[in-house]
Order: C-alpha cells, then structure tokens, then sequence
C-alpha cells in the first residue's frame, strides 16, 4: 500500500535562503550537460562559473548553506533491479549527455527548514510553471510519517511535466534543519520509489 505523508502541516517559518532572486527556467532535467551548465552560469541565483560545472555551493554563514546540483545519473543510479527492464538498452544506459534530475538541499541551523521553505525556492529557482506543476502534481509515495521517531519524512510527486522529490530531515531534537527537493523526469519514479523502499527495509 503506497503511504502519504502530510508535509503541508508542517510548520511555516521565515523565508529562506535570503541570497534567493527570481528568475525564468531554461535548465530543466531532459535537457542536454552543456545547456543546464548555461542556465546554471546565468542564473542570478545560481551564478555557477567554469570551474563549479553541475554542483554549486552557497553559504551566507557557516549554519546556513544552499546547494545545488544536476545529475545525469536517476537516483539509484542505472543498475537494473530484476523488477525493472528500463535501462534494457545499452545505449541508454550510455547516455551521459542529458540532465536526469536536479537536486538542491537548502541546511539552516539557526531557524528550522520547512516545507514552504523548499516550494519557494522552487518557484525562485524554476519560475511559476514549474511550480505550478508541482503544486498540481499527485503524491504517489510517502515515507516516515507513521513513526513518531524517525528524522526523515518525504514524499514523491508526479506532475505532468516533472515529477518532485521532496525530503525533510530532524535532528536529535526534533528540528528540521536539511530540506531537499529535486525535480527529475516521470520514467524515473518508478525507480526513485524502488529505491527509497530498500532505504527504508534497511532503516
């Protein structure tokens, strides 16, 4: 039975990252390596030079960091699971020049992530249809909400352009101080969710 998890109940705090400035996307996962490396260059949020390629990294002060990163690898990886014939085809499986999924990870030890902290980043960092996409989009699998003492909650969704990972995590206090969320292509779910079921038999 898929669970679901009520990530909107969570509590509301102050708008964060504070370095976040609104602008279009044009750096979407299906896109190729060279042309999300451009966004990434361009975006006034993102700024990322030559030398930071896929992953930048932002911090204002050492208890508040931002993150950003663009994989061609699904999460997982591209290892074939005996329930899953996706990457059958070799030259898939090769293919090292598309951007899969996007991930950032928003860490605040001084007021505590939340959800809404990770939807306006998205909304900053993709623009209004994206966003719109993800507010549209069903959830499909939820984790960590039936066990008061477990630190990571999260859930995925799938819109009808992207489908959205969102993930918070507590610390030993029941804080919420790392957030992620990332925007990866709807073949991917099914391996996302395969994936984050391992996680948890092992938990």
């Amino acid at each position: 039975m898929k669970k679901h998890i009520r990530l909107g109940l969570l509590a509301l705090g102050a708008s964060f990252p504070c370095w976040l400035s609104a602008t279009p996307s044009y750096g979407l996962p299906g896109h190729s390596v060279n042309e999300v490396k451009t966004w990434m260059q361009g975006h006034p949020t993102l700024r990322a030079d030559s030398r930071e390629g896929l992953r930048v990294h932002r911090a204002d002060i050492p208890s508040r960091r931002f993150t950003f990163q663009a994989s061609v690898f699904p999460v997982g990886g591209f290892q074939r699971s005996e329930e899953d014939d996706l990457w059958t085809s070799s030259s898939r499986r090769r293919d090292l020049t598309t951007v899969r999924r996007e991930e950032f990870i928003l860490v605040n030890y001084d007021e505590q992530v939340t959800l809404a902290n990770l939807e306006e980043s998205l909304r900053t960092l993709y623009g209004p249809d994206i966003y719109a996409d993800y507010r549209r989009a069903q959830t499909v699998y939820g984790y960590g909400a039936d066990a008061a003492s477990t630190p990571i909650q999260g859930e995925v969704r799938l819109g009808q352009v992207y489908a959205y990972w969102v993930e918070l995590t507590s610390d030993a206090n029941g804080v919420t101080t790392v957030g992620k969320l990332n925007v990866l292509l709807p073949e991917d779910v099914d391996r996302l969710q395969n994936h984050l079921q391992r996680q948890e038999s092992v938990r």
